[in-house]
């Protein structure tokens, strides 16, 4: 029993060393990759190092150090007040969010432990016994920390919510703009926490326990950093033009909604824009605007994005996805005078890939485009 105890123990530091090693490495790359044009990731690369300096904690804690050196006891690595608001902050700054006030305040709560456990840390071992062992050290440090986060989280999540919907007013490509990844991490963080902390509480000692955490901070590590590394401000692509910026347009300013326009007006607008987009086929080029058909009507992004959603029902996405698949269907009916593929036909109407084109096409037609061709060819 002992040996597989021992086992245990080394594996689980092991893991804390690799996560430790490796998410301070690509944090610092995400700090770095930060100067790049078009790209947030400053905030990002802080949670990654402060994530795995959090490692530190659980490898004295197992290794015994502490016993050996006490001056090392009460290491100051505990950061739960602080991690979920730097992610915050991070997915704030890279979504269509981003022109709006930063929270930079959440950060202060986390400032305030970290600079409190610095100062702890400073004192005398017996001092820092007794202080661990008080009842207000675990409810401020450990279980105010942890409902702060979690609160935290979940106005994260609402923000990626509104971050969404105006992504699906905006564009007609969507992926890789959603921040789907960032929800889902966000959820796999709040039930591991939950799961975590409820494995602890029944039994702190269990080595197989010790081991699924950090198991769970080292698919966290790995997760942030991928996508971190390929995510870029979902905002560039507009603000390469200038956020809702239309040439020979009278813009109005950002903080400022259009007035709202009466039930006549907004459906003319309506009847141009369907004209336009038949005329023009713009729907066609993959990564097609809102601010791209703005241009093209010399009307503000804002009121077409009123009248697609007021009069169509719809956002700027599902609106151009309409006419890619009227088209599609179309050459669908054709296939024996045409080469393509199915495939090769959803990348003719506008679509990026062939999951986007199949999921588009079931939404709007209620069939996949192969049952529907041999529909058509009977």
């Amino acid at each position: 029993m002992y040996e597989v105890a021992h086992l245990n123990y080394n594996l689980q530091v092991l893991l804390d060393m690799v996560g430790l090693i490796q998410g301070t490495t690509l944090g610092v790359l995400l700090v770095i990759l930060n100067k790049r044009k078009y790209r947030s990731t400053f905030f990002l690369g802080l949670f990654l190092i402060f994530l795995s300096l959090k490692l530190i904690t659980f490898i004295s804690t197992s290794i015994g150090i502490s016993e050996v050196y006490p001056k090392l006891f009460l290491l100051p690595f505990s950061f739960s007040w602080l991690l979920f608001p730097l992610f915050f902050i991070y997915t704030q700054q890279v979504s269509m969010l981003s022109d709006k006030k930063t929270y930079y305040w959440v950060l202060i709560p986390g400032i305030i432990s970290f600079l409190g456990q610095f100062a702890i840390f400073l004192l005398p071992y017996d001092t820092k016994l007794a202080i661990s062992q008080s009842f207000w050290y675990d409810f401020t440090l450990v279980y105010l920390g942890i409902f702060f986060a979690w609160g935290i989280a979940i106005w994260n999540l609402r923000l990626l919510y509104h971050h969404r919907i105006e992504v699906h007013n905006s564009f007609s490509l969507v992926a890789a703009k959603e921040l789907h990844w960032a929800r889902i991490f966000l959820i796999y963080s709040l039930a591991t926490s939950l799961i975590t902390h409820l494995l602890f509480y029944l039994e702190p000692q269990n080595y197989y326990f010790k081991i699924l955490f950090s198991v769970i901070d080292l698919i966290s590590i790995y997760w942030v950093s991928y996508h971190g590394v390929v995510q870029r401000n979902v905002l560039s692509v507009l603000d390469e033009k200038g956020r809702y910026h239309v040439k020979n347009l009278k813009t109005l300013p950002e903080n400022i909604q259009p007035a709202p326009t009466a039930s006549e007006e907004l459906e003319e607008l309506m009847v141009q824009i369907d004209d336009y987009m038949i005329r023009s086929e713009s729907f066609i080029h993959t990564e097609l605007t809102i601010v791209d058909l703005a241009e093209k009507l010399k009307v503000h992004p804002k009121r077409i994005s009123t009248a697609i959603n007021t009069i169509c029902h719809q956002n700027f996405n599902s609106y151009v996805n309409q006419f890619r698949i009227k088209k599609a269907e179309l050459l669908l009916q054709k296939q024996d005078g045409l080469p393509l593929s199915i495939e090769g036909i959803g990348h003719e109407v506008g679509f990026h890939s062939k999951s986007a084109f199949y999921s588009a096409f079931k939404k709007e037609t209620g069939t996949t485009p192969t049952k529907y061709k041999e529909k058509a060819a009977l």
